[in-house]
């Protein structure tokens, strides 16, 4: 094949895909498959930074051409597929630093086993998230190092940190290595986190306020530029984005400035600019990007990972939104689905989503098949509402 053939069948594969990065994103997850032969979905989509179901998509295509084959093993590059990259290019090696997973840090958990084993005892009492609400847990090691990355970049001297939304419990990490004066605030909706929160400072002699909140909502005033620090996993959404780190603001003195640490998502890239557009504009400046560096226990969709990012407060921040948001904020808000659900035993169809008796599958399972109690359930099929 000739360069011409090959771009050529990489915009019918682009029209097919409909990816936002383009023929090059194309190229770029061959490419991904050519220096990780027979990997998994999961750890080629961690790799090109693409959720699992594109990912997924563009392997299918790759592999109708003959480009790339499934094997037992994981996808592997055939010999066409070989020679179209010869074709693009002649150099593809990685110099990623193994130990650190190219984020520039070497964190030695075997030294933190015992906080490790302290920590776990309560980020298992969690139950399943709430994924009306985007939970997906972080596991406990990401809990934990997010705490050592930030007493990497010297802020464990802040002395008060504010974690919006808390549902991976990094408030327990913090208090545990933050100075025994530092004040930690939790601001959650889910009032599961509030009784954990109570164990662990009963039994760990912590001192973590949980403040009820729903984030729709603002800021109470007297919490209102009280802090140096804060840390947020926001819904999965710009909108979410945009009001979580705008209540982080208004968290922070804003005569001092303070910092931000944020954990989301890769999205495509126009969505990925109007976030900075959007951060830039609130007064945040990006000092530290590290890729994969939150791992999650759900997301299976976002291939498990987070970026990790570390923002610089400025102290004339000012938020997008410092009033009440009514918008769309979560996923399934801006892309409503119904799901169909078989029962294994009776064979009944039930409906989950918006509007429906259960709104999760989670739900469903805890509860059981509404006629014969059965927790298991096989998907048939999903309609978009909107």
């Amino acid at each position: 094949m000739d360069r011409d053939s090959i771009f050529t069948t990489l915009s019918q594969l682009e029209n097919n895909v409909r990816l936002h990065e383009g023929i090059y994103g194309i190229i770029k997850f061959l490419a991904v498959i050519d220096r990780y032969p027979n990997s998994s979905m999961i750890d080629l989509s961690k790799e090109a930074g693409f959720p699992i179901p594109i990912c997924v998509a563009i392997r299918n295509e790759l592999a109708k051409i003959g480009w790339c084959s499934r094997e037992s093993g994981g996808t592997e590059i055939t010999e066409l597929g070989t020679e179209v990259l010869s074709k693009l290019g002649k150099f593809n090696e990685s110099f990623s630093c193994i130990d650190c997973n190219g984020s520039g840090l070497k964190l030695p958990l075997e030294n933190y086993k015992d906080s490790l084993i302290q920590i776990r005892k309560f980020t298992d009492m969690r139950g399943p998230p709430n994924t009306v609400i985007d939970q997906s847990f972080a596991t406990t090691e990401t809990s934990l190092v997010r705490v050592l990355t930030m007493g990497d970049n010297y802020d464990l001297f802040h002395g008060s940190y504010a974690l919006i939304g808390d549902s991976d419990l990094t408030c327990i990490p913090l208090a545990l290595f933050s100075n025994s004066k530092s004040r930690v605030v939790v601001f959650d909706i889910d009032t599961r986190i509030r009784d954990i929160i109570d164990c662990a400072n009963k039994e760990l002699k912590l001192n973590i306020e949980f403040v009820e909140h729903d984030l729709r909502k603002n800021i109470p005033e007297e919490y209102k530029n009280q802090f140096g620090c804060f840390v947020t996993d926001p819904p999965y959404t710009i909108n979410g984005l945009n009001l979580f780190i705008s209540r982080g603001i208004q968290l922070i003195n804003d005569t001092q400035g303070g910092v931000g640490y944020l954990s989301f998502g890769s999205k495509p890239p126009q969505d990925q600019l109007q976030i900075q557009k959007n951060l830039s504009k609130m007064g945040c400046l990006f000092t530290h990007i590290l890729p994969r560096f939150n791992e999650y226990v759900g997301a299976q969709k976002l291939g498990g990972v987070s970026t990790f990012y570390r923002l610089q407060i400025l102290s004339d921040a000012e938020p997008l939104i410092c009033t009440d948001y009514e918008g769309i904020l979560y996923t399934g808000e801006r892309n409503p689905t119904i799901r169909a659900y078989q029962c294994k035993n009776c064979k009944i169809m039930i409906e989950v989503g918006q509007g429906n008796n259960f709104v999760t599958i989670e739900q469903l399972k805890e509860v059981g098949c509404p006629k014969c109690n059965s927790h298991i359930f096989h998907k048939k099929g999903e309609r978009k509402t909107k």
